[in-house]
C-alpha cells in the first residue's frame, strides 16, 4: 500500500500573494519593535527564511530528499519510523510514499487503549529532537501532533511525517549548541557566552561583564530548580502570576544594573532560523504534557549530557581524558599558566608601576551618569520643540496681520507650530517612561 500526495492548483500563486502582505509587514515591525529586552530581531530575514522554507515546503522532490536523508540519520534508531520513498511515481507536486498507518501521538484514549507506554513516548520524543538539532543540525520544524504518530512496535515507535518544511544549522552553530547546552548543565557563565557568541546570538563587541552576571544569576537558579525536586521548586512557565511578578522583582532588585545596561545595549542578535526552532520546542512541551503530566525537557536532557561531550570532544575515551586533566590541573591552559606565570607577574607588576605615574587611565561605565546625561538630553529637546512652537506661533500671528504677507505663509507657520506644540507632550510622555523605567530598575 503507498499513500499518495497531490498538490493542488494555483498554491504558488496563492504563496505570491500573501507572502507580499507579510513582507510589508515584516519592515513595518522592523521600524516599530522598541527591542527593550536587549535582542535585536530582524523582521524582514525572518520573513525571507520563512519564505524560503515555504517554497522548499511545496517542492515535494525536495521533501522526498529530506524524508530520505531523516530516514539516514535514524537509521540505527529502530523506534524512528520514516516512510519509504517511491521515486518512480514522485514528481515536484506528487510525492508517493510507503503507507505506515500510525495514532497521532496526542490521542491518548487510543494510546492507552494500545497499551503504549505514554512516558517513554514523551522521552524519546524530547530525545529525537535533541538529536536532530545537536547531533545532526537537520531537524524537523513542524513536529506537531498531525506530523508525528506513534504505533506499538518496539514498545512504543514514533512516526515521521511530512518533511517539506525542514532546516539545518551551519557546523559553527551546531556546534555552538552543543557547547551553549553543556554550559547550562555544568554552570558555566563564561563557556555560555562564549557558545552565544559562537552561534552569532551574542554580538563580539557587547558589555561582556554585564552579560554574564545575568547569566550567573540563571544558571544558579536553574540549577537550584534542577537539582530540587518538581514538588520543591518550580521552573517560570509552572509560576502563578504573583510568583511571577515577585520572581520579577526579586531579579530587578539583584540585577538592576545589568538588566538596564543588556535593554539599551541590545547585544543579542536573533537569528531568523531559531524561529522554527522555538516554534518546534512548543509543539513538543504541548505534545509532551499531553503524554505525561510529569514531562520536564530540562530534566529529561540530563543524561543526553554524555552524548552532548562526546559530540564536543569527538570520541568518548578523549572527553574522558580532558575531564581527569581537568580535575588534575593538566590541561593545555593549566600548564601554560603554569609557565607563564613569572612573566605574568611581572606583566602586572609593570600595569601598576604605569598607573602609579598616570601613564595608564581607567575608564569606568557609571549607569547613572549616562542615565542622567540621557534624561536631560531628552528634557532640553521637548523644551527645544516648545520655544520653536512658540516662535512659530508668533510669526503666523505677526505674518497673519500684515495685509501684504501672502495668506499661505501664516498658514504654514501656524501648521508647523500645531506640530511641534504636539510634539511636547508626547516627550513628557517620553520622560515619564523613562522615569518609570529607571525607578523600576533602581535608579
Amino acid at each position: 500500500e503507498v499513500a499518495v500526495k497531490i498538490q493542488r492548483q494555483g498554491l504558488d500563486n496563492l504563496f505570491k500573494s500573501d507572502l507580499v502582505n507579510l513582507r510589508l509587514l515584516a519592515v513595518i515591525l522592523d521600524k516599530l519593535d522598541p527591542k527593550t529586552d536587549g535582542a535585536q530581531r530582524d523582521w524582514v530575514r525572518i520573513y525571507e527564511e520563512s519564505a524560503r522554507l515555504l517554497y522548499k515546503e511545496i517542492d515535494y522532490t525536495n521533501e522526498a530528499k529530506n524524508a530520505e536523508r531523516f530516514k539516514e540519520n535514524f537509521a540505527d534508531v529502530p523506534w524512528i519510523k520514516v516512510p519509504d520513498i517511491y521515486w518512480e511515481t514522485t514528481s515536484k507536486r506528487v510525492l508517493t510514499m510507503e503507507y505506515v498507518p500510525s495514532v497521532k501521538i496526542n490521542n491518548i484514549e487510543e494510546i492507552e487503549r494500545r497499551g503504549i507506554d505514554r512516558k517513554l513516548l514523551a522521552k524519546r520524543s524530547a530525545d529525537s529532537y535533541l538529536k536532530q538539532l545537536c547531533r545532526y543540525g537537520f531537524f524537523h520544524c513542524d513536529p506537531h501532533p498531525g506530523n508525528v504518530g506513534c504505533d506499538e512496535k518496539e514498545g512504543g515507535r514514533l512516526v515521521y511525517y511530512d518533511f517539506g518544511m525542514m532546516d539545518e544549522f551551519s557546523t559553527g552553530v551546531r556546534k555552538g549548541l552543543v557547547n551553549l547546552i553543556y554550559s547550562v548543565y555544568e554552570n558555566d557563565e563564561v563557556g555560555l557566552c562564549n557558545a552565544l557568541e559562537e552561534m552569532g546570538i551574542l554580538q563580539p563587541d557587547s558589555d561582556r561583564l554585564s552579560v554574564e552576571r545575568i547569566s550567573r544569576f540563571f544558571l544558579e537558579d536553574f540549577q537550584k530548580t534542577l537539582k530540587a525536586s518538581p514538588e520543591e521548586e518550580k521552573w517560570i512557565n509552572q509560576l502563578s502570576p504573583e510568583e511571577k511578578k515577585k520572581a520579577r522583582a526579586e531579579r530587578r532588585a539583584k540585577l538592576g544594573a545589568d538588566l538596564l545596561s543588556v535593554g539599551n545595549d541590545v547585544p543579542f542578535k536573533f537569528p531568523p532560523t531559531f524561529t522554527f526552532v522555538f516554534r518546534a520546542f512548543t509543539s513538543l512541551e504541548g505534545i509532551g504534557k499531553t503524554l505525561d503530566k510529569g514531562y520536564d525537557l530540562t530534566r529529561l536532557a540530563v543524561p543526553y549530557l554524555k552524548e552532548l561531550l562526546e559530540l564536543r570532544e569527538g570520541s568518548v575515551v578523549r572527553a574522558v581524558v580532558k575531564q581527569y586533566a581537568e580535575k588534575l590541573g593538566w590541561r593545555k591552559e593549566d600548564i601554560n599558566a603554569l609557565v607563564t606565570q613569572p612573566r605574568q607577574v611581572a606583566y602586572i607588576s609593570n600595569v601598576i608601576r604605569k598607573l602609579e605615574k598616570g601613564d595608564l587611565k581607567l575608564r569606568t561605565r557609571t549607569l547613572e551618569s549616562e542615565r542622567a546625561f540621557e534624561r536631560s538630553a531628552m528634557v532640553q529637546q521637548n523644551q527645544g520643540k516648545l520655544i520653536v512652537a512658540s516662535a512659530l506661533l508668533n510669526s503666523a500671528m505677526a505674518l497673519s496681520m500684515f495685509s501684504t504677507a501672502p495668506a499661505v505663509a501664516s498658514q504654514a507657520a501656524f501648521g508647523l507650530a500645531i506640530f511641534f506644540a504636539l510634539q511636547f507632550p508626547l516627550g513628557a510622555l517620553k520622560v515619564r517612561s523613562f522615569d518609570k523605567k529607571s525607578k523600576v530598575y533602581g535608579f
